[in-house]
């Protein structure tokens, strides 16, 4: 079924600039529309599983900001991956999967309303082929039955350790495992990449299931940010800075800040003075830092598919400041991960699946610089 898809995709118009920025630019009145007709149905509550509207409510302002990278980046493959964990993710938090398809003609009724007629005539194609495969989805989205981790055999004991004392809530416990783990500044990205990276994976999976809560699951990330503070005092002693200044952030509008943090320690192990800012980095503010430390190097750091717009618009306006041309960039998050032809479409230089592969790629960045 999903070869059949795939398939499919090629079959899909290439959307226009002309429309794919028309959508954009009315995506607010879009998803006020989208919402004022979903919620003035009598079984709203039905079939969003007696959640908040509000939930719903975001869903569309995800939605909407979503399609418009689609729409800009032409990228259907990127849209058949998130459409699946969008309907596993809902309907694992007792959304009904009729939702999915009510939403879908919302959405085509409003764009029809709203947008000029050569864009609506492009765009509802690709909502079309959305609603066309809403039984199909339903089934893929059954399929997902685990968080994908692989765990090296040496290091299974110590996962699991560490994986039930996130989920316990005990965070001396985890700490002090991870002190055991690490007895010179090496074995902290052997840490990072096989123990902490997969378990916040997982913690993330299980949300999406349904199967922990999500203070369950933002319990398990405080920990794991403990944690990695714990590990960095540890280790800050055997570090000296040789090399240039990097500075690592979230894009505008992602809370997701534990990969950039890692992403952040592992360079300055390698010798790098890091300046970490942290989740959801306004553009202005960041630019106006950058011009203000002249790093050799910028890390940026995407989660979530609907964040990819705002991390396009940062590298744009950075790339067009004279004062920052030198400068490399390189983004992460688990978006290229999944999608690792993607970061090709951000205007960045390279992108780093992990820690360590980081740390290399900066490292010829600064052979080069040093000539």
């Amino acid at each position: 079924m999903a070869k059949t898809i795939y398939d499919n995709l090629a079959e899909l118009p290439v959307i226009t600039a002309d429309a794919a920025a028309e959508y954009k630019e009315k995506k607010e009145i879009l998803t006020e529309t989208v919402n004022e007709q979903l919620s003035s149905r009598n079984d709203i509550f039905e079939l969003i599983g007696h959640n908040p509207i509000s939930k719903m409510q975001n869903n569309h302002d995800n939605h909407a900001r979503f399609m418009a990278n689609i729409f800009k980046l032409n990228d259907y493959k990127l849209l058949l991956r998130t459409v699946i964990w969008v309907y596993m993710t809902y309907h694992s938090h007792d959304f009904s999967f009729d939702y999915f398809s009510v939403e879908l003609k919302a959405w085509i009724e409003a764009i029809e309303e709203k947008l000029s007629s050569e864009s609506a005539g492009q765009i509802i194609e690709i909502y079309n082929f959305m609603l066309d495969n809403h039984q199909n989805f339903i089934e893929l989205s059954k399929e997902i039955d685990n968080a994908q981790i692989d765990i090296p055999a040496d290091m299974e004991t110590t996962y699991n350790l560490f994986f039930k004392y996130l989920l316990n809530g005990d965070h001396k416990k985890a700490l002090m495992l991870a002190k055991e783990e690490i007895e010179e500044k090496e074995d902290l990205q052997i840490f990072f990449n096989h123990i902490i990276k997969p378990a916040m994976y997982e913690v993330g999976f299980l949300w999406q299931k349904g199967a922990i809560s999500e203070a369950e699951e933002h319990l398990a990330s405080s920990i794991v940010a403990r944690v990695i503070s714990g590990l960095y005092i540890y280790i800050i002693d055997l570090v000296e800075n040789s090399k240039g200044k990097a500075v690592i952030s979230a894009a505008a509008n992602e809370y997701h800040e534990i990969g950039s943090r890692i992403i952040a320690d592992s360079l300055e192990m390698d010798g790098w003075d890091v300046e970490h800012l942290g989740a959801d980095t306004p553009v202005e503010a960041l630019i106006d830092f950058l011009k203000m430390q002249q790093p050799t190097l910028l890390g940026l750091s995407v989660s979530m598919a609907f964040n990819l717009d705002n991390l396009n618009e940062t590298i744009a306006k950075i790339k067009s400041k004279p004062e920052l041309k030198d400068l490399k960039i390189m983004v992460g998050g688990k978006i290229f991960n999944e999608n690792p032809e993607l970061w090709k479409k951000t205007g960045a230089d390279t992108w780093a699946k992990d820690g360590e592969e980081a740390v290399e790629i900066a490292k010829k960045w600064w052979e080069k610089k040093e000539g």
